[in-house]
């Protein structure tokens, strides 16, 4: 018989018998959830996401765990995502702690991300990598795009205008498609360029800012010091303008539509008397002593006004652009893509510009170890280019029309409705009644002039420029371990651009004929680079090094022909001219070289001693080969004070970094074959007598090359100081920098014997030093409402060390005003009489010093030596063409769904030389020329307004010598973003209105008086590199206004 089991052992099997039985039950249980869970189908989550404060986080990747599924928030915070309940959510972005979360049977959710204090570190893109902004040493600024693509601008380069500390954009004129002068911390050289270096991607590029998109840009880094710059080596002297294009993220494709359209007017135009009211001026001083109206103004008078000749010249300019873009991608692979169209019709009659833009940029992991990307981008411009500067519309007078009326027909015999000329009223009779009553009939000539209408030129002279560009890069990425990678890229940049100008007969004066130019250039641009790169992090110390090489090639092909005397202005192809001008028919080709071998290494201690160096060989074909080579070096350092055991309980502070460095950059940007003598066509005579013309090449150009011509050099110092205050609401960054260029590249004159006018030679040293303050405030973070400040401060003085070892050189415009480069000096000063009053009698200029030209009415000059004669000796410095200061101040609100921008822009202390009063039109018709003007000895007016043409001529004195300073309401830039429950309903992700307008406002200086401050001649004589500052013609300045939408989905 069996016995039973102790009590003990049967109460512990049961209790194991009740545990398994509760396991199998829960496991079970378990398993039907999860089947009924798997069972489920995926569906579409949303959700916002927000930080501590409550404030919308755009860009956060949300990514379905274990999977590629994917997609980012947007600029509410809201995204939008399929998973299913038992999927896993992970939410990650740069600066905050990662968070993941179960779905489960939730369809919305709300995230919150706290801040990751050792992660939040702004990255900010250096030359050839990216570095954290705590571990910087050098001088560089950033810029993140966000309402660049808003404006009504076409080109890049203008919206940069007031928002960075230390460069300088200054829009030389107004016609479209005109690309703005850049400087950064001044002019560094005087022969060769003083343009930055412009880097795309990696890829360094002559006109970057230019044909670029504004929408595509992503930031824009500014590197200003040496120790920033001098990796890029002998093209770093002017600064580099690192521009970092956007690319994909992972997600599913998304969509961007972006369209404005809107109207660009002048904001002032020249106050011109008309015909009429010039001549009752006329009698209005006659009865105070002065001089009356001449028979030819009278005559003029007698025709009335029929045209406002400024009103013809310009028109309502139109501004559109159409934006179109894609991107998206997995985590192995990225992909952008967009195309754009600009369209702008010039407030100048006969101005247009157009852009065709095109970018495909992608990313791919091949596998754990190989990276590769391409980037695209062909661009195609076409530009209407204006015949007629502004300056003919305004000089010519209001009696004129632009066609013959009936009354003009009857009195000039030209039939109504054909084109008026100024020669078509010289040598008539005219019979008119004066105001008294007297009748008169005289031959007169209203205005004399052969010159024809400049709007008949406009119409009869085309000119148009196309521009072909295709900018590709590949590279190939292997990474050895985390610490360690190669980089290979390689690149090329291909421009075409054509230009045509084509005459009818008889455009600018009767009896011109017809003339046809075609011009075209070819420039390919090969650029291969190779790095190695190591970083490491271990304990206290970060470490990173860079090494490689870079080669360039570039070529060049040019092409000209000029044809003229065509049979018929109907026909204008070349091959229909009669006759050619071989000396402006050729084919040009040159090709330059560029081998480079750089490295750099940087290091930090703890996060707050930081060090940094680098170098750079560079060997260039444009030199000679004793001078080929140039090198670089910089070295920078920094220490982080608030880093520091008796700073870090504070809190007030949060960041106080003191920087220094050192470096020397360079300048090659020359003509290539500076250093050789270069073969011309010329002929030659043999056999006897005469002899017979015989073809061939002799060394006969006008240049002589030195082979001992090298780089020029930069030195450059920099002392810099980085402060954030009250939990970093407030930051502010201050910099101090002297910089000398020495071995100034320059065209010199030289002696006759050598038959050549000009060698190039190191001539001389520049300094520029100055001071630099960006400030930004974070005023106002509340969840409905944000508000932002920037401001930024920037002065340059530059000097003249070292030239030739003459003390001083003058140079000379096309009106013969002159300019002063002295030792000492700035380089460029304006040189001339200072004005002292109005010479108000003879019997004032006899008992006094004077010049031989002197007249009553006429400027009085100072005597400068007191030697009692006004001669060249009493000529002073009246000026310079350089400001004093330039400044910026952006506010940014968001307030619920609204924002706003602001951007208020100035240049205080700068002079210009405003040429169109040499013209006796402005002397005797604008009316800031002839206010308070002297009159007669009873009536001198203020004192300081000469009459007319009497005396000295202004372009010698500072008469005609302003203050270019102003202020300008540069951008405002008003949004609305649809509520996401609307934007729902209509099936997109996102829909933003707004509205933009540049030069809103525009405030000049009380003693300037022209119509465009910021304009600068840059043809001519006023290429020359000692020869700047001056305006003549200058377009008005443009007022813009657009409205705009932008779509996402």
């Amino acid at each position: 018989m069996r016995q039973p089991l102790p009590n003990k052992i049967w109460n512990g099997q049961v209790i194991y018998l009740r545990i398994v039985s509760i396991c199998i039950c829960l496991l079970l249980s378990n398993t039907a959830h999860v089947l009924a869970f798997q069972s489920e189908s995926a569906s579409t989550v949303t959700g916002q996401i927000i930080d501590d404060q409550g404030l919308y986080i755009p860009g956060v990747n949300i990514l379905v765990k274990g999977t590629t599924t994917a997609t980012v928030s947007d600029s509410d915070g809201n995204f939008r995502i399929t998973a299913k309940p038992t999927d896993t959510l992970i939410f990650s972005f740069i600066g905050y702690t990662t968070s993941e979360v179960l779905v489960g049977n939730q369809s919305q959710l709300a995230i919150t991300l706290s801040e990751d204090l050792k992660q939040l570190e702004e990255i900010v893109v250096v030359g050839y990598g990216t570095q954290k902004k705590s571990h910087l040493t050098g001088a560089v600024s950033k810029l993140q795009n966000k309402t660049l693509g808003d404006l009504p601008i076409q080109q890049a380069d203008q919206a940069l205008q007031g928002k960075i500390a230390g460069v300088q954009i200054q829009n030389v004129t107004s016609e479209a498609g005109v690309s703005p002068s850049i400087r950064i911390r001044g002019n560094a050289s005087i022969g060769a360029s003083n343009e930055p270096l412009v880097v795309v991607d990696g890829y360094p590029t002559t006109d970057g800012l230019s044909f670029i998109n504004p929408n595509d840009i992503e930031s824009i880094e500014v590197l200003k010091d040496a120790a920033s710059a001098a990796i890029y080596g002998s093209r770093g002297a002017n600064g580099v303008i690192i521009v970092t294009t956007k690319s994909g993220v992972v997600d599913k494709p998304s969509f961007n539509f972006k369209v404005f359209s809107g109207i660009k007017n002048p904001y002032k135009v020249h106050d011109m008397l008309t015909s009429t009211e010039y001549v009752e001026m006329l009698w209005a001083e006659e009865a105070l002593g002065g001089v009356g109206p001449t028979i030819h103004e009278k005559a003029a008078w007698s025709l009335g006004n029929n045209a406002d000749w400024q009103e013809e010249g310009l028109r309502e300019g139109r501004v559109s652009s159409y934006q179109l873009g894609v991107s998206g991608g997995k985590k192995e692979l990225t992909y952008l893509i967009s195309g754009g169209y600009n369209d702008e019709k010039g407030m100048l009659i006969n101005n247009d510009f157009q852009r065709f833009n095109l970018r495909m940029k992608m990313d791919a992991k091949l596998n754990k170890v190989v990276k590769v990307g391409v980037n695209i981008n062909p661009s195609y411009t076409k530009n209407i280019l204006p015949a007629s500067n502004f300056t003919d519309y305004f000089r010519t007078p209001s009696f004129m029309p632009v066609k013959h009326t009936a009354e003009t027909s009857a009195l000039t015999g030209i039939p109504e409705g054909e084109w008026a000329h100024g020669r078509h009223f010289n040598n008539l009779t005219y019979t008119y009644t004066l105001p008294d009553g007297t009748e008169e009939s005289v031959v007169a000539r209203p205005w004399n002039t052969s010159n024809n209408n400049p709007k008949f030129i406009s119409d009869n002279d085309t000119r148009t420029k196309d521009s072909y560009r295709i900018l590709g890069s590949t590279y190939v990425q292997v990474d050895f371990n985390e610490n360690f990678y190669f980089k290979a890229s390689q690149g090329a940049y291909v421009t075409y651009t054509e230009q045509e100008e084509y005459k009818n007969e008889g455009t600018n004066r009767a009896g011109d004929p017809n003339q046809g130019v075609y011009e075209n250039r070819l420039r390919i641009d090969l650029l291969s680079e190779n790095t190695l790169n190591y970083s490491k992090t271990w304990g206290d110390h970060d470490f990173s090094a860079l090494g490689g090489f870079t080669i360039q090639k570039v070529s060049n092909t040019y092409s000209s022909i000029v044809g003229t005397n065509f049979p018929t202005d109907y026909v204008p192809t070349l091959n229909g001219a009669t006759v050619l001008d071989l000396g402006n028919t050729y084919t040009l080709k040159d090709e330059s070289i560029l081998l480079s071998y750089l490295a750099r290494v940087t290091y930090a201690y703890k996060n707050k001693y930081l060090f940094s160096a680098s170098a750079r060989a560079d060997g260039s074909s444009v030199f000679g080969p004793e001078n080929r080579w140039g090198y670089f070096p910089s070295v920078s350092a920094g220490w982080v004070v608030t880093e520091e055991n008796f700073l870090k309980s504070n809190t007030f502070l949060d960041m106080l970094k003191i920087r220094g460095s050192y470096g020397v950059t360079g300048n090659n940007d020359i003509e290539n074959y500076a250093s050789v003598n270069r073969l011309y066509p010329e002929n030659y005579s043999f056999g006897s007598g005469t002899g017979i013309l015989n073809a061939g090449l002799a060394q006969s150009g006008s240049t002589l090359a030195n082979k001992a011509i090298t780089w020029e050099r930069t030195f450059s110092y920099n002392f810099g100081v980085d402060l954030g205050f009250l939990g970093n609401r407030f930051n502010l960054s201050a910099e101090f920098y002297n910089s000398i260029t020495d071995q100034l590249l320059l065209k010199q004159p030289t002696l006759a014997f050598t038959g050549y006018t000009e060698f190039w030679n190191n001539i001389g040293k520049i300094e520029n030093n100055g001071f630099e303050l960006e400030l930004n405030l974070n005023n106002i973070n509340k969840t409905k409402f944000q508000w932002q400040t920037s401001i930024n401060f920037s002065r340059v003085k530059n000097k003249l060390i070292e030239f030739s070892g003459e003390d001083r050189l003058l140079s000379y415009g096309e009106r013969n005003e002159v300019y002063l480069a002295q030792v000492g000096q700035p380089y460029i000063q304006f040189f001339g009489y200072k004005q002292i009053g109005v010479w108000n009698t003879q019997e004032e200029i006899d008992s006094n010093a004077s010049n031989s030209l002197d007249r009553p009415g006429g400027l009085r000059l100072l005597d400068a030596n007191e030697d009692g004669v006004i001669d060249d000796e009493d000529r002073v410095v009246l000026g310079n063409p350089f400001p004093d200061f330039t400044w910026g101040i952006t506010n940014s609100f968001n307030i619920g769904n609204f924002d706003l921008s602001i951007l208020i822009q100035g240049v205080q202390g700068i002079d210009v030389f405003n040429g169109d009063g040499h013209y006796n039109e402005v002397k005797r018709g604008n009316r800031d020329y002839v206010e308070n003007r002297w009159i007669s000895p009873e009536h001198p007016g203020d004192g300081m307004t000469p009459y007319s043409t009497n005396g000295m001529g202004w372009q010698f004195t500072d008469f005609m010598i302003e203050d270019g300073s102003y202020v300008s309401v540069r951008d405002i830039v008003l949004g609305y973003t649809l509520p996401q429950s609307l934007t729902e309903k209509i099936k997109l992700n996102n829909v933003r209105i707004y509205g933009s307008a540049q030069n809103a406002l525009y405030f000049f200086s009380k003693d300037y008086r022209g119509i465009n401050p910021e304009a600068r001649s840059t043809s001519g004589a006023y290429e020359s590199p000692l020869v700047t500052g001056y305006q003549r013609g200058a377009f008005p300045v443009p007022r813009a206004f657009v409205l705009g939408v932008d779509l996402s989905f």
